[in-house]
Protein backbone atom coordinates (compact mmCIF):
# COMPACT_ATOMS: atom_id res chain seq x y z
CA UNK A 1 0.00 0.00 0.00
CA UNK A 2 2.72 1.93 -0.41
CA UNK A 3 4.95 4.03 2.49
CA UNK A 4 3.22 4.64 5.77
CA UNK A 5 2.15 8.17 6.59
CA UNK A 6 1.72 10.09 9.83
CA UNK A 7 1.71 13.96 10.63
CA UNK A 8 4.68 14.63 10.34
CA UNK A 9 5.03 13.00 6.75
CA UNK A 10 2.24 14.80 5.55
CA UNK A 11 3.81 17.73 6.12
CA UNK A 12 6.88 16.58 4.27
CA UNK A 13 5.35 15.24 1.21
CA UNK A 14 3.30 18.66 0.74
CA UNK A 15 6.25 20.49 0.89
CA UNK A 16 7.81 18.21 -1.92
CA UNK A 17 5.02 19.22 -3.96
CA UNK A 18 5.51 22.94 -2.80
CA UNK A 19 9.19 22.62 -4.02
CA UNK A 20 7.81 20.49 -7.25
CA UNK A 21 5.45 23.32 -7.97
CA UNK A 22 7.63 26.12 -7.70
CA UNK A 23 6.40 27.66 -5.08
CA UNK A 24 9.64 26.86 -2.73
CA UNK A 25 9.74 25.32 0.74
CA UNK A 26 6.42 25.78 1.81
CA UNK A 27 3.24 24.24 2.87
CA UNK A 28 -0.20 24.87 4.27
CA UNK A 29 -0.37 26.88 7.47
CA UNK A 30 -3.50 26.94 9.70
CA UNK A 31 -5.52 28.65 7.72
CA UNK A 32 -4.84 26.74 4.50
CA UNK A 33 -2.58 29.30 2.69
CA UNK A 34 1.01 28.48 1.99
CA UNK A 35 3.43 30.01 4.25
CA UNK A 36 7.39 29.11 4.68
CA UNK A 37 8.29 26.09 6.42
CA UNK A 38 10.17 26.76 9.20
CA UNK A 39 9.88 24.04 12.19
CA UNK A 40 10.87 21.42 10.14
CA UNK A 41 14.02 21.36 8.43
CA UNK A 42 14.45 21.24 4.44
CA UNK A 43 16.87 18.73 3.54
CA UNK A 44 14.54 15.11 3.58
CA UNK A 45 11.60 17.33 1.39
CA UNK A 46 14.19 18.61 -0.75
CA UNK A 47 15.33 14.76 -1.52
CA UNK A 48 11.70 13.81 -2.05
CA UNK A 49 11.59 16.79 -5.11
CA UNK A 50 15.10 15.89 -6.54
CA UNK A 51 13.41 12.03 -7.31
CA UNK A 52 10.33 13.98 -8.32
CA UNK A 53 12.43 16.00 -10.92
CA UNK A 54 13.05 12.57 -12.34
CA UNK A 55 9.24 11.98 -12.66
CA UNK A 56 8.48 9.98 -9.70
CA UNK A 57 5.55 11.46 -7.62
CA UNK A 58 6.46 12.45 -3.56
CA UNK A 59 4.75 9.36 -2.63
CA UNK A 60 6.97 6.90 -4.02
CA UNK A 61 10.13 8.83 -3.76
CA UNK A 62 9.73 9.25 -0.11
CA UNK A 63 9.54 5.06 -0.23
CA UNK A 64 12.68 4.52 -2.65
CA UNK A 65 14.21 7.21 -0.01
CA UNK A 66 13.48 4.68 2.78
CA UNK A 67 14.52 1.89 0.85
CA UNK A 68 18.09 3.61 0.18
CA UNK A 69 18.95 4.11 3.29
CA UNK A 70 17.19 0.62 4.71
CA UNK A 71 19.98 -0.48 2.61
CA UNK A 72 22.32 2.27 3.51
CA UNK A 73 22.24 1.81 7.26
CA UNK A 74 22.99 -1.88 6.89
CA UNK A 75 26.13 -1.27 5.55
CA UNK A 76 27.59 1.29 7.27
CA UNK A 77 26.64 -0.77 10.60
CA UNK A 78 28.13 -3.51 9.41
CA UNK A 79 31.19 -1.99 8.58
CA UNK A 80 31.40 -0.07 12.03
CA UNK A 81 31.02 -3.27 13.45
CA UNK A 82 33.80 -4.90 11.68
CA UNK A 83 36.29 -2.07 11.62
CA UNK A 84 35.90 -2.43 15.72
CA UNK A 85 35.73 -6.24 15.44
CA UNK A 86 37.96 -7.21 12.89
CA UNK A 87 35.03 -10.61 12.55
CA UNK A 88 33.01 -11.07 9.47
CA UNK A 89 30.33 -12.72 11.69
CA UNK A 90 30.42 -9.72 13.74
CA UNK A 91 29.34 -7.61 10.62
CA UNK A 92 27.07 -9.67 9.51
CA UNK A 93 25.29 -10.41 12.91
CA UNK A 94 24.93 -6.86 12.45
CA UNK A 95 23.74 -6.46 9.38
CA UNK A 96 20.68 -8.52 10.55
CA UNK A 97 20.32 -6.81 13.12
CA UNK A 98 19.98 -3.15 11.14
CA UNK A 99 17.44 -5.11 8.67
CA UNK A 100 15.27 -6.96 11.26
CA UNK A 101 14.74 -5.25 14.81
CA UNK A 102 11.96 -3.59 15.08
CA UNK A 103 12.85 0.15 15.61
CA UNK A 104 14.92 -0.11 12.17
CA UNK A 105 12.08 -1.50 10.15
CA UNK A 106 9.60 0.84 12.12
CA UNK A 107 11.23 4.11 10.82
CA UNK A 108 12.27 2.91 7.40
CA UNK A 109 8.50 1.81 6.51
CA UNK A 110 7.36 5.13 7.03
CA UNK A 111 7.86 8.89 5.27
CA UNK A 112 10.24 9.82 8.30
CA UNK A 113 13.30 11.23 8.77
CA UNK A 114 15.31 9.08 11.03
CA UNK A 115 16.96 6.72 8.56
CA UNK A 116 18.86 9.72 6.92
CA UNK A 117 19.42 11.51 10.06
CA UNK A 118 20.73 7.98 11.24
CA UNK A 119 23.30 7.43 8.60
CA UNK A 120 24.72 10.99 8.57
CA UNK A 121 25.07 10.91 12.27
CA UNK A 122 27.10 8.07 12.08
CA UNK A 123 29.39 8.29 8.96
CA UNK A 124 29.81 11.97 10.37
CA UNK A 125 31.60 9.83 13.63
CA UNK A 126 32.93 7.33 11.28
CA UNK A 127 34.82 10.09 9.58
CA UNK A 128 36.01 12.28 12.60
CA UNK A 129 37.46 9.09 14.08
CA UNK A 130 39.25 8.49 10.72
CA UNK A 131 40.89 12.11 10.52
CA UNK A 132 41.51 11.75 14.45
CA UNK A 133 43.68 8.13 13.64
CA UNK A 134 44.72 9.30 10.27
CA UNK A 135 45.15 13.29 10.47
CA UNK A 136 43.30 13.63 6.84
CA UNK A 137 41.84 16.98 6.64
CA UNK A 138 39.49 15.52 3.72
CA UNK A 139 37.82 13.25 6.26
CA UNK A 140 37.80 16.49 9.23
CA UNK A 141 35.31 18.46 6.15
CA UNK A 142 33.52 15.67 5.18
CA UNK A 143 32.06 14.91 8.40
CA UNK A 144 31.70 18.36 9.38
CA UNK A 145 29.75 18.70 6.18
CA UNK A 146 28.04 15.40 6.68
CA UNK A 147 26.95 16.27 10.74
CA UNK A 148 26.28 19.67 9.32
CA UNK A 149 23.37 17.88 6.83
CA UNK A 150 22.38 16.16 9.38
CA UNK A 151 21.20 19.74 11.21
CA UNK A 152 19.13 19.86 7.93
CA UNK A 153 17.15 16.50 8.18
CA UNK A 154 16.95 16.61 12.42
CA UNK A 155 17.46 19.75 14.35
CA UNK A 156 18.81 17.62 17.08
CA UNK A 157 21.58 17.55 14.36
CA UNK A 158 22.94 20.54 16.29
CA UNK A 159 23.74 18.30 18.90
CA UNK A 160 26.65 16.75 17.64
CA UNK A 161 28.67 20.14 16.41
CA UNK A 162 29.99 20.21 19.80
CA UNK A 163 29.92 16.74 20.61
CA UNK A 164 32.14 15.87 17.56
CA UNK A 165 34.11 18.76 18.38
CA UNK A 166 34.47 17.42 21.88
CA UNK A 167 35.38 13.71 20.55
CA UNK A 168 38.37 15.63 18.60
CA UNK A 169 39.60 17.07 21.39
CA UNK A 170 39.47 13.35 23.00
CA UNK A 171 40.74 10.97 20.44
CA UNK A 172 42.83 12.76 18.47
CA UNK A 173 46.87 12.33 19.11
CA UNK A 174 47.84 15.45 17.28
CA UNK A 175 48.85 18.88 19.81
CA UNK A 176 46.49 20.36 21.91
CA UNK A 177 46.76 23.51 19.47
CA UNK A 178 45.85 21.41 16.27
CA UNK A 179 43.53 19.70 18.65
CA UNK A 180 41.64 23.16 18.76
CA UNK A 181 41.76 24.20 15.47
CA UNK A 182 40.66 21.32 13.83
CA UNK A 183 37.44 21.19 16.75
CA UNK A 184 36.58 25.02 15.45
CA UNK A 185 37.34 24.24 12.48
CA UNK A 186 34.64 21.21 12.50
CA UNK A 187 31.89 23.53 14.29
CA UNK A 188 32.55 26.89 11.85
CA UNK A 189 32.36 24.11 8.39
CA UNK A 190 29.21 22.18 10.46
CA UNK A 191 27.43 25.40 11.12
CA UNK A 192 27.17 26.73 7.80
CA UNK A 193 24.01 24.79 6.36
CA UNK A 194 21.97 25.50 9.60
CA UNK A 195 22.87 29.17 9.81
CA UNK A 196 21.98 29.45 6.16
CA UNK A 197 18.81 27.89 6.80
CA UNK A 198 18.14 29.48 10.03
CA UNK A 199 18.76 33.00 8.06
CA UNK A 200 16.42 32.37 5.67
CA UNK A 201 13.85 31.80 8.27
CA UNK A 202 14.23 34.70 9.96
CA UNK A 203 14.00 36.78 6.73
CA UNK A 204 10.82 35.49 5.17
CA UNK A 205 9.16 34.19 8.66
CA UNK A 206 10.16 36.32 11.46
CA UNK A 207 11.20 33.22 13.50
CA UNK A 208 14.18 30.78 13.52
CA UNK A 209 12.42 27.52 14.01
CA UNK A 210 9.12 28.02 15.21
CA UNK A 211 9.39 27.05 18.70
CA UNK A 212 8.74 28.58 22.09
CA UNK A 213 10.65 27.82 25.01
CA UNK A 214 10.35 27.50 28.86
CA UNK A 215 12.12 25.91 31.90
CA UNK A 216 10.20 22.54 33.20
CA UNK A 217 13.13 19.61 33.58
CA UNK A 218 11.38 16.60 33.12
CA UNK A 219 10.78 13.88 36.42
CA UNK A 220 11.90 10.54 37.03
CA UNK A 221 8.01 9.32 35.79
CA UNK A 222 8.76 11.08 32.55
CA UNK A 223 11.44 8.88 31.60
CA UNK A 224 10.07 5.61 32.55
CA UNK A 225 8.80 5.46 29.10
CA UNK A 226 12.43 5.27 27.60
CA UNK A 227 12.44 1.74 29.25
CA UNK A 228 9.14 0.56 27.59
CA UNK A 229 10.11 1.60 24.40
CA UNK A 230 13.59 -0.41 24.37
CA UNK A 231 11.29 -2.89 25.35
CA UNK A 232 10.45 -3.26 21.98
CA UNK A 233 13.65 -3.99 20.97
CA UNK A 234 13.81 -7.55 22.79
CA UNK A 235 10.57 -8.61 23.66
CA UNK A 236 6.97 -9.39 21.96
CA UNK A 237 4.97 -6.45 22.13
CA UNK A 238 2.39 -8.30 24.06
CA UNK A 239 5.43 -8.76 27.47
CA UNK A 240 5.71 -4.96 27.15
CA UNK A 241 2.36 -3.79 26.90
CA UNK A 242 0.85 -6.07 29.48
CA UNK A 243 3.34 -6.64 31.63
CA UNK A 244 5.54 -3.46 31.83
CA UNK A 245 7.44 -4.04 35.00
CA UNK A 246 8.83 -7.09 33.82
CA UNK A 247 9.69 -5.74 30.93
CA UNK A 248 11.56 -3.12 32.33
CA UNK A 249 12.87 -5.46 34.74
CA UNK A 250 14.15 -7.23 31.97
CA UNK A 251 15.77 -4.49 29.83
CA UNK A 252 17.49 -3.04 33.11
CA UNK A 253 19.20 -6.24 33.23
CA UNK A 254 19.89 -6.87 29.10
CA UNK A 255 21.47 -3.21 29.45
CA UNK A 256 23.53 -3.73 32.43
CA UNK A 257 24.81 -6.81 30.87
CA UNK A 258 25.52 -5.20 28.03
CA UNK A 259 27.79 -2.01 29.97
CA UNK A 260 29.31 -5.34 31.69
CA UNK A 261 30.22 -7.11 28.38
CA UNK A 262 31.47 -3.81 26.77
CA UNK A 263 33.56 -2.08 29.56
CA UNK A 264 36.71 -3.91 28.64
CA UNK A 265 40.07 -2.20 27.92
CA UNK A 266 40.94 -3.71 25.17
CA UNK A 267 37.35 -3.38 23.79
CA UNK A 268 37.26 0.33 24.50
CA UNK A 269 40.32 1.30 22.94
CA UNK A 270 38.31 0.98 19.81
CA UNK A 271 38.29 4.46 18.66
CA UNK A 272 34.79 3.57 16.65
CA UNK A 273 33.43 2.81 19.96
CA UNK A 274 34.20 5.56 21.76
CA UNK A 275 33.40 7.85 18.94
CA UNK A 276 29.83 6.33 19.28
CA UNK A 277 29.67 6.70 23.28
CA UNK A 278 30.24 10.86 22.62
CA UNK A 279 27.64 10.10 20.41
CA UNK A 280 25.32 8.54 22.73
CA UNK A 281 25.88 10.65 25.21
CA UNK A 282 25.73 13.63 23.38
CA UNK A 283 22.25 12.80 21.85
CA UNK A 284 20.81 11.89 25.66
CA UNK A 285 21.72 15.33 26.86
CA UNK A 286 19.89 17.18 24.38
CA UNK A 287 17.29 15.41 24.73
CA UNK A 288 17.00 15.96 28.06
CA UNK A 289 18.02 19.67 27.44
CA UNK A 290 15.13 20.32 24.75
CA UNK A 291 12.73 18.50 27.26
CA UNK A 292 13.60 20.86 30.10
CA UNK A 293 13.38 23.56 27.92
CA UNK A 294 11.07 23.67 24.51
CA UNK A 295 7.75 23.73 25.10
CA UNK A 296 6.96 21.08 22.05
CA UNK A 297 6.26 17.56 23.54
CA UNK A 298 8.90 15.65 23.28
CA UNK A 299 8.34 11.46 23.57
CA UNK A 300 11.03 8.57 24.26
CA UNK A 301 8.90 6.53 21.43
CA UNK A 302 10.38 4.15 18.76
CA UNK A 303 11.61 6.92 16.34
CA UNK A 304 13.36 9.05 19.44
CA UNK A 305 15.64 6.14 20.30
CA UNK A 306 16.14 4.54 17.05
CA UNK A 307 19.26 5.99 16.97
CA UNK A 308 20.49 5.06 20.85
CA UNK A 309 19.50 1.46 19.64
CA UNK A 310 21.99 1.67 16.90
CA UNK A 311 24.66 2.93 18.92
CA UNK A 312 23.70 0.23 21.87
CA UNK A 313 23.30 -2.67 19.04
CA UNK A 314 26.73 -2.32 17.39
CA UNK A 315 28.56 -1.92 21.44
CA UNK A 316 26.69 -5.16 22.42
CA UNK A 317 27.51 -7.39 18.67
CA UNK A 318 31.17 -6.18 19.09
CA UNK A 319 31.12 -7.18 23.18
CA UNK A 320 30.07 -10.67 22.28
CA UNK A 321 31.97 -11.10 19.70
CA UNK A 322 34.73 -10.47 22.18
CA UNK A 323 33.31 -12.88 24.45
CA UNK A 324 33.35 -15.37 22.42
CA UNK A 325 37.21 -15.06 21.67
CA UNK A 326 37.80 -15.22 25.11
CA UNK A 327 35.73 -18.80 25.44
CA UNK A 328 37.08 -20.15 22.15
CA UNK A 329 38.78 -23.17 23.41
CA UNK A 330 35.72 -24.03 25.99
CA UNK A 331 33.06 -25.76 22.98
CA UNK A 332 30.81 -26.17 25.60
CA UNK A 333 30.10 -22.36 27.21
CA UNK A 334 30.85 -21.65 23.34
CA UNK A 335 27.41 -24.10 22.41
CA UNK A 336 25.80 -21.84 25.10
CA UNK A 337 26.68 -18.82 24.19
CA UNK A 338 25.71 -18.81 20.18
CA UNK A 339 22.50 -20.78 21.43
CA UNK A 340 21.89 -17.88 23.18
CA UNK A 341 22.93 -15.64 20.71
CA UNK A 342 20.20 -17.57 18.23
CA UNK A 343 17.56 -17.19 20.39
CA UNK A 344 17.96 -13.66 21.29
CA UNK A 345 18.48 -13.30 17.21
CA UNK A 346 15.39 -14.98 16.90
CA UNK A 347 13.08 -13.73 19.09
CA UNK A 348 14.30 -9.34 18.66
CA UNK A 349 12.56 -10.28 15.21
CA UNK A 350 9.30 -11.31 16.14
CA UNK A 351 8.10 -7.15 16.59
CA UNK A 352 9.67 -6.10 12.75
CA UNK A 353 7.89 -9.27 11.28
CA UNK A 354 4.35 -8.85 12.94
CA UNK A 355 5.01 -4.57 11.97
CA UNK A 356 5.83 -5.69 8.23
CA UNK A 357 2.81 -7.86 8.10
CA UNK A 358 0.73 -5.25 9.28
CA UNK A 359 1.97 -2.68 7.01
CA UNK A 360 1.73 -5.32 4.03
CA UNK A 361 -1.87 -6.31 4.98
CA UNK A 362 -3.54 -2.98 6.25
CA UNK A 363 -0.70 -0.32 5.38
CA UNK A 364 0.49 2.56 7.85
CA UNK A 365 -1.01 5.60 9.49
CA UNK A 366 -3.04 7.94 6.25
CA UNK A 367 -2.64 4.67 3.96
CA UNK A 368 -4.88 2.30 5.57
CA UNK A 369 -8.17 0.88 4.59
CA UNK A 370 -10.35 3.81 5.99
CA UNK A 371 -8.01 6.38 3.76
CA UNK A 372 -8.11 4.36 0.82
CA UNK A 373 -11.56 3.73 0.38
CA UNK A 374 -12.89 7.66 1.63
CA UNK A 375 -15.13 8.71 -0.97
CA UNK A 376 -14.40 12.36 -0.09
CA UNK A 377 -10.76 11.63 -1.11
CA UNK A 378 -11.44 9.26 -4.21
CA UNK A 379 -13.62 12.59 -4.96
CA UNK A 380 -10.91 14.88 -4.58
CA UNK A 381 -8.61 13.14 -7.10
CA UNK A 382 -11.19 12.52 -9.92
CA UNK A 383 -13.11 15.83 -9.63
CA UNK A 384 -12.53 18.17 -12.11
CA UNK A 385 -9.16 20.82 -11.80
CA UNK A 386 -12.03 23.58 -11.99
CA UNK A 387 -13.98 22.57 -9.24
CA UNK A 388 -12.74 24.51 -5.70
CA UNK A 389 -12.22 22.40 -3.18
CA UNK A 390 -13.20 23.06 0.80
CA UNK A 391 -11.80 20.70 3.60
CA UNK A 392 -11.22 21.44 7.21
CA UNK A 393 -7.93 19.71 6.98
CA UNK A 394 -6.35 21.44 3.34
CA UNK A 395 -3.09 19.93 4.23
CA UNK A 396 -4.32 16.17 3.60
CA UNK A 397 -5.82 16.71 0.53
CA UNK A 398 -2.99 18.55 -0.78
CA UNK A 399 -0.49 15.76 0.17
CA UNK A 400 -2.79 12.76 -0.65
CA UNK A 401 -4.83 14.06 -3.23
CA UNK A 402 -2.08 16.80 -5.06
CA UNK A 403 -5.09 19.05 -4.83
CA UNK A 404 -5.59 22.78 -3.93
CA UNK A 405 -8.26 23.52 -1.45
CA UNK A 406 -9.36 26.46 0.67
CA UNK A 407 -9.90 25.71 4.80
CA UNK A 408 -13.65 26.19 5.95
CA UNK A 409 -14.23 28.85 8.23
CA UNK A 410 -14.12 28.19 11.61
CA UNK A 411 -17.77 30.19 12.29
Amino acid sequence: WGIGLYPDSIVYIGTARSILQGDGVRFLNDVGELAPVTQYPPLYPLMIAALGVLGLDPLDGARWISVFFYAANALLVARTVYRVSSSYAAAWVACFLSLSAFPMVYIHTQALTEPAFIFFVLLGFCWITDFCEKSQPQKLYGASLIIGMSCLVRYVGIAFLPTGAALILFLSSARWRQRLFAAAQFCALGSVPLAVWVSRNLFIAGNAVNRTFGFHPPQLTDLLPALDTAGFWLLPIAVVENNPILSRFIMGCALLLAIGLGARRSLLKSGYLQALVFCLVGYVLFLLVSMSLNDQPLFFDTRTLTLPYVIIMIFTVAAVIQRFRWIESESSRRFILRMFVAVVLTVQMMNGITWLSQSYVDGIGFVTEPWRASGSLNFVRSAPARLLIFSNAPDFIYTLANRPAAMIPRK
